[in-house]
């Protein structure tokens, strides 16, 4: 699940957002009424008849790909620029608060990371889109043997539950007018979010940030992550081919290596920072992000596309202490497991 969208209509009506500055707060849903759980979970009630409506969707996008090309393709970043191995080290001394699950101790792991546009078609890297990076971490010594960390490079998610989601699909899917309606109606949220993301101009996936966009656990604490490129780095953005990021990136890393500062922020102020809607972004004032480690990339030349695209990331590869928090990663694991299980059986 990332930003399946038709990119036209969002950039025809980002038009309609230089014409005005209206404040957001009247669209902004108030939080339920139900008691959250303690980690600030709280279920909607047509959560699950909603999740099932976006699984079906997804998984009719997925045949319908496969009876028309004879392959069964992810349903969101669906082209790889390329998969790279890496270190996943983690920091020496950090404050009990940050020091859980996978940060527990200092220790270096292996990892490997996938970076991809974030359309469910194989478009052109110079057409607007969000990009994805996804880290697997491997060789943990535990209940289980990865932790993936999956983020893109916008902070906040475009809709805030499964019931939006459903809305979202049934407009955008229908093309024209209903797509246009629905950018329309959500023009100073959930379409400003999407503009955002989609028009940020990334020519190396070495050089952008990515966040987790949705919160997780950090042991007793709840928290969002992010990934941002070491200071002091230098990047080759010389390539404008349909390929330039999967270009870029593969020169630089024939040249040198690159890093990322993996950081975490905790949920200080839960008044101010909800679970259940990753649309709004938590104040980095309010609750700075801190690093707890580091990735490292050397120099190597990325997996090839055939093995690259055989790897499977989803946020419920997973240790206890960093379960998926909200509605929104509650449907991911679904629509993950659903389209996992169809691509499969499909080829």
């Amino acid at each position: 699940m990332a930003y399946p969208i038709s990119w036209r209509a969002c950039l025809l009506a980002a038009g309609w957002l230089v014409l005005s500055e209206l404040s957001l707060a009247a669209s902004l849903a108030s939080e339920p009424s139900a008691e959250p759980s303690v980690d600030g979970e709280i279920v909607p009630a047509e959560e699950e008849a909603a999740t099932a409506a976006v699984v079906q969707h997804v998984r009719d996008s997925v045949q319908a790909g496969y009876d028309k090309t004879g392959k069964a393709f992810r349903d969101a970043h669906r082209k790889a620029h390329g998969c790279v191995q890496a270190s996943f080290t983690v920091l020496d001394q950090l404050p009990p608060k940050l020091a859980q699950g996978l940060f527990a101790a200092p220790r270096s792991y292996s990892a490997i990371v996938r970076y991809s546009n974030g359309s469910g078609s194989s478009q052109d890297d110079r057409s607007a889109d969000g990009r994805g990076m996804a880290v697997k971490v491997t060789g943990l010594a535990g209940p289980v043997d990865t932790q993936d960390f999956l983020m893109i490079n916008h902070p906040v998610f475009f809709v805030r539950d499964a019931a939006d989601y459903v809305g979202f699909q049934n407009d955008v899917g229908g093309g024209g007018l209903a797509a246009a309606g629905w950018l329309l109606r959500h023009l100073f949220h959930e379409t400003r979010i999407i503009v955002s993301a989609a028009t940020t101009k990334v020519l190396n996936p070495l050089n952008s940030p990515y966040w987790s966009m949705t919160p997780y656990k950090l042991g007793t604490e709840q928290m969002k992550y992010a990934a941002k490129p070491c200071a002091g780095g230098t990047f080759y953005e010389k390539s404008d081919t349909p390929n330039r990021l999967g270009d870029n990136m593969a020169i630089q890393l024939s040249m040198g290596g690159a890093c990322f500062d993996f950081m975490v922020q905790t949920r200080t102020v839960p008044a101010e920072m909800p679970i259940e809607d990753p649309t709004i972004e938590w104040s980095d004032v309010l609750s700075p992000f801190v690093p707890v480690a580091r990735i490292v990339i050397p120099s190597q030349t990325p997996e090839a596309a055939e093995v690259c695209e055989a790897r499977s990331y989803t946020p419920w590869h997973n240790l206890p202490e960093h379960r998926p928090l909200g509605g929104i990663s509650r449907v991911r694991q679904a629509v993950y497991e659903a389209s996992a299980n169809l691509r499969k059986q499909l080829k």
